[in-house]
Protein backbone atom coordinates (compact mmCIF):
# COMPACT_ATOMS: atom_id res chain seq x y z
CA UNK A 1 0.00 0.00 0.00
CA UNK A 2 1.21 3.34 -0.66
CA UNK A 3 0.45 6.70 0.72
CA UNK A 4 0.11 10.19 -0.67
CA UNK A 5 -0.50 13.15 1.44
CA UNK A 6 -1.32 16.52 -0.19
CA UNK A 7 -1.10 19.16 2.04
CA UNK A 8 -3.52 21.90 1.07
CA UNK A 9 -4.35 25.54 1.89
CA UNK A 10 -7.30 27.74 0.81
CA UNK A 11 -7.90 30.46 -1.83
CA UNK A 12 -7.03 33.92 -0.38
CA UNK A 13 -11.06 35.13 0.50
CA UNK A 14 -12.45 32.10 1.40
CA UNK A 15 -13.33 30.94 5.03
CA UNK A 16 -12.60 28.05 6.27
CA UNK A 17 -16.10 26.74 6.64
CA UNK A 18 -16.19 27.67 2.81
CA UNK A 19 -13.11 25.52 1.60
CA UNK A 20 -14.18 22.61 3.47
CA UNK A 21 -17.63 22.96 2.03
CA UNK A 22 -16.74 23.49 -1.14
CA UNK A 23 -13.77 20.48 -1.04
CA UNK A 24 -16.17 18.08 0.40
CA UNK A 25 -19.13 18.66 -1.63
CA UNK A 26 -17.19 19.43 -5.07
CA UNK A 27 -13.83 18.02 -5.35
CA UNK A 28 -14.23 15.22 -3.41
CA UNK A 29 -16.94 13.92 -5.68
CA UNK A 30 -14.40 14.81 -9.07
CA UNK A 31 -11.86 12.58 -7.40
CA UNK A 32 -14.17 9.76 -6.58
CA UNK A 33 -15.66 9.80 -10.11
CA UNK A 34 -11.94 10.14 -11.77
CA UNK A 35 -9.92 8.22 -9.36
CA UNK A 36 -12.40 6.38 -7.21
CA UNK A 37 -11.62 3.40 -8.70
CA UNK A 38 -7.69 3.11 -7.51
CA UNK A 39 -8.52 4.47 -4.24
CA UNK A 40 -8.09 1.73 -1.47
CA UNK A 41 -8.61 5.32 1.28
CA UNK A 42 -8.88 8.65 0.82
CA UNK A 43 -8.95 10.92 4.20
CA UNK A 44 -9.47 14.77 4.93
CA UNK A 45 -7.88 15.86 7.85
CA UNK A 46 -8.79 19.52 8.72
CA UNK A 47 -6.69 21.00 11.31
CA UNK A 48 -8.87 22.31 14.65
CA UNK A 49 -6.07 23.32 16.59
CA UNK A 50 -2.27 22.56 16.52
CA UNK A 51 0.95 23.64 18.61
CA UNK A 52 4.80 23.84 18.37
CA UNK A 53 6.59 22.06 20.49
CA UNK A 54 3.96 20.20 22.15
CA UNK A 55 5.82 18.56 25.02
CA UNK A 56 8.42 21.84 25.97
CA UNK A 57 5.02 24.05 27.54
CA UNK A 58 6.27 25.09 30.87
CA UNK A 59 3.38 24.42 33.81
CA UNK A 60 0.88 27.16 34.54
CA UNK A 61 1.26 28.46 31.29
CA UNK A 62 -1.95 28.62 28.37
CA UNK A 63 -0.32 27.11 25.32
CA UNK A 64 0.04 29.44 22.40
CA UNK A 65 -2.11 27.99 18.78
CA UNK A 66 0.29 27.14 16.44
CA UNK A 67 -1.18 28.40 12.50
CA UNK A 68 0.68 25.69 10.53
CA UNK A 69 -0.28 27.04 6.83
CA UNK A 70 -2.93 24.63 5.55
CA UNK A 71 -6.68 24.09 6.05
CA UNK A 72 -6.84 20.34 5.17
CA UNK A 73 -3.97 17.07 5.12
CA UNK A 74 -5.55 15.18 2.42
CA UNK A 75 -4.12 11.06 2.37
CA UNK A 76 -5.05 9.26 -0.32
CA UNK A 77 -4.15 5.20 -0.16
CA UNK A 78 -3.36 2.77 -3.37
CA UNK A 79 -2.04 -0.17 -4.32
CA UNK A 80 0.68 0.40 -6.82
CA UNK A 81 3.21 2.51 -8.04
CA UNK A 82 0.93 1.63 -11.29
CA UNK A 83 -2.46 3.23 -9.50
CA UNK A 84 0.13 6.06 -9.42
CA UNK A 85 1.01 6.50 -12.91
CA UNK A 86 -2.53 5.67 -13.66
CA UNK A 87 -4.04 8.44 -11.38
CA UNK A 88 -1.23 10.86 -13.11
CA UNK A 89 -2.42 9.98 -16.20
CA UNK A 90 -6.08 10.68 -15.50
CA UNK A 91 -4.97 14.00 -14.14
CA UNK A 92 -3.38 15.05 -16.74
CA UNK A 93 -6.03 13.80 -19.69
CA UNK A 94 -6.74 16.87 -21.70
CA UNK A 95 -10.49 15.88 -21.32
CA UNK A 96 -10.41 15.81 -17.83
CA UNK A 97 -7.62 18.19 -16.26
CA UNK A 98 -9.76 21.53 -17.19
CA UNK A 99 -12.53 20.24 -14.97
CA UNK A 100 -10.14 19.46 -12.30
CA UNK A 101 -7.66 22.65 -12.53
CA UNK A 102 -11.54 25.14 -12.84
CA UNK A 103 -12.70 23.79 -9.82
CA UNK A 104 -9.31 23.89 -7.80
CA UNK A 105 -9.25 27.93 -8.69
CA UNK A 106 -12.84 28.18 -6.65
CA UNK A 107 -11.20 27.10 -3.67
CA UNK A 108 -7.57 26.23 -3.45
CA UNK A 109 -4.06 28.45 -3.37
CA UNK A 110 -3.11 25.58 -5.82
CA UNK A 111 0.43 27.20 -6.34
CA UNK A 112 0.89 26.46 -2.41
CA UNK A 113 -0.33 22.66 -2.60
CA UNK A 114 2.31 20.32 -1.62
CA UNK A 115 2.41 16.31 -2.20
CA UNK A 116 4.39 13.61 -0.68
CA UNK A 117 4.62 10.36 -0.79
CA UNK A 118 5.34 8.32 2.60
CA UNK A 119 6.34 5.02 3.84
CA UNK A 120 4.32 3.76 6.61
CA UNK A 121 5.26 2.06 9.51
CA UNK A 122 3.04 0.41 11.39
CA UNK A 123 4.71 -2.45 13.69
CA UNK A 124 1.19 -3.57 15.03
CA UNK A 125 1.01 -2.39 18.68
CA UNK A 126 -0.58 0.39 20.39
CA UNK A 127 0.97 2.69 23.09
CA UNK A 128 -1.76 1.30 25.83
Amino acid sequence: MIKIVYFLRRKNGTTHEQFRDHYEKSHVVLAKKYIGHLLKDYVRNYPTFALRNPSNIPEGTEPVPYDIGYDCITEMYVESEADIAEMTRIFNDPEVNPILVEDELKFLEREETVMIMVDVVNNGTTLA
